[in-house]
């Protein structure tokens, strides 16, 4: 009963009392809804890329133009209209091209909204990591301080020396101030989980649940590579790119093709009595030195960058895929192997006290034994968030959330 009276004290300890929900990963990630701060972020960018189309292929304003002479007590007056034909296709071509950079901007959103979902779930690793740091070493802390009493308790008794007193005390001074240590990264972790959610959160009260062993098991590295391919955003944001550089290639060479303008109006005159006449007339500007050459190497020259770029990606996505798995798996074995190998840490704990309590051992043994224990007990943490670390990372580069 005593053992169950400090657990619960030491999860009371990390939060204060007025909220002790304990949040899942599925918990943390609801929070991270279009609503929160980085999300809204991340999405701006596509609406101001989308609105960037509208600004290109648009037809020109037509130019009105007035004009009067007069001469000899003859006045010519003359009122046109100049309107520019796109009839090229350039500008049509340019719109799609500025479509394209569009649905680019929205792959990296996507990208970006998938690395926070990642961040997100790191945070909470860590933040569980340092909660069951900080649980270990009051738990310790509980344990040294029990046999400190117990000893001077003795020693005012006169059964034992003070050495064992003071060195237990010792002892516990160097675990309370590991266990300080521990609540101030706790708290560290706990803002910077906060600061993914919607709106002001009191980033104290936040308490996650323990990471628990034996998750999915983990796909070959060639599942996970073809669903790199399929699913990250940044891919496909370059596939897109592409696109919009082919179509500024072909819009860059109808440059080459002039454009008519048509002029319409009126003439009016006061020679003869007067009188009213029309006037029409097509004109173009001939591309005679501008044809489009900059325009259109620039446009290559950037196809074939992303030609590069994507190969590039490919690759890289493959080895890191790769080399994340394996990662992932020795890892997990190393928690695991840990884990079997450390189970007997409680006992060794029990025989070393009774041990001391019949004086075959001293103080030192039975210190070092709590002291071992404790550090087993932290190294187990440590290795579950490192497996759960490179397991996250594994997700993200891959596009694969293990469930």
């Amino acid at each position: 009963m005593r053992s169950w009276c400090v657990v619960v004290a030491l999860v009371s300890s990390c939060v204060p009392a007025t909220a002790q929900t304990v949040l899942s990963e599925e918990d943390v990630l609801s929070r991270l809804s279009e609503n929160s701060p980085r999300v809204r972020a991340i999405r701006s960018a596509v609406d101001v890329a989308r609105a960037r189309v509208l600004s290109v292929g648009r037809w020109p304003n037509p130019r009105l133009a007035v004009s009067r002479e007069a001469s000899a007590g003859v006045t010519e007056t003359m009122t046109t209209i100049l309107q520019p034909l796109p009839v090229t296709g350039l500008r049509a071509l340019e719109r799609e091209a500025a479509a394209e950079l569009a649905e680019a901007a929205d792959g990296r959103a996507d990208e970006k909204y998938q690395r926070a979902r990642a961040d997100v779930r790191q945070s909470y690793t860590l933040l569980a990591a340092n909660q069951a740091r900080e649980r270990e070493l009051a738990r310790s802390r509980d344990q040294l301080q029990e046999l400190v009493d117990i000893l001077a308790a003795r020693e005012a008794a006169g059964d034992t020396a003070g050495f064992d007193r003071l060195r237990a005390e010792r002892e516990l001074l160097l675990v309370d101030a590991d266990r300080l240590t521990a609540a101030a990264e706790r708290l560290q972790a706990q803002g910077e989980l906060a600061g993914f959610f919607e709106g002001p959160t009191d980033s104290s009260t936040l308490v996650v649940a323990d990471l628990l062993p034996g998750r999915a098991a983990i796909p070959d590295a060639s599942a996970l590579v073809e669903r790199g391919e399929n699913t990250r955003g940044e891919l496909r944001a370059l596939e897109r790119e592409r696109e919009s550089a082919r179509l500024s290639i072909g819009a860059a060479r109808r440059r080459r093709v002039p454009e008519p303008e048509l002029l319409v109006g009126t003439k009016s005159s006061t020679t003869s009595g007067g009188g009213v006449g029309s006037v029409i007339s097509v004109q173009a500007v001939i591309p005679l030195f501008d044809r489009g050459r900059p325009e259109r190497a620039l446009a290559e020259a950037r196809s074939r960058q992303l030609e590069a770029e994507i190969h590039a990606f490919r690759v890289t996505l493959g080895s890191t895929i790769v080399a994340l798995r394996a990662a992932s798996t020795e890892r997990r074995g190393a928690a695991d192997r840990y884990r079997a190998a450390s189970k007997n840490a409680a006992e060794l704990e029990r025989i070393a006290r009774i041990s001391y309590e019949a004086g075959e051992r001293g103080i030192l043994d039975l210190l070092d034994v709590y002291r071992t224990g404790t550090e087993v007990r932290l190294r187990l943490a440590s290795l579950d968030a490192a497996a759960r670390r490179a397991e996250i990372e594994l997700e993200f580069v891959s596009g694969w959330e293990m469930p």
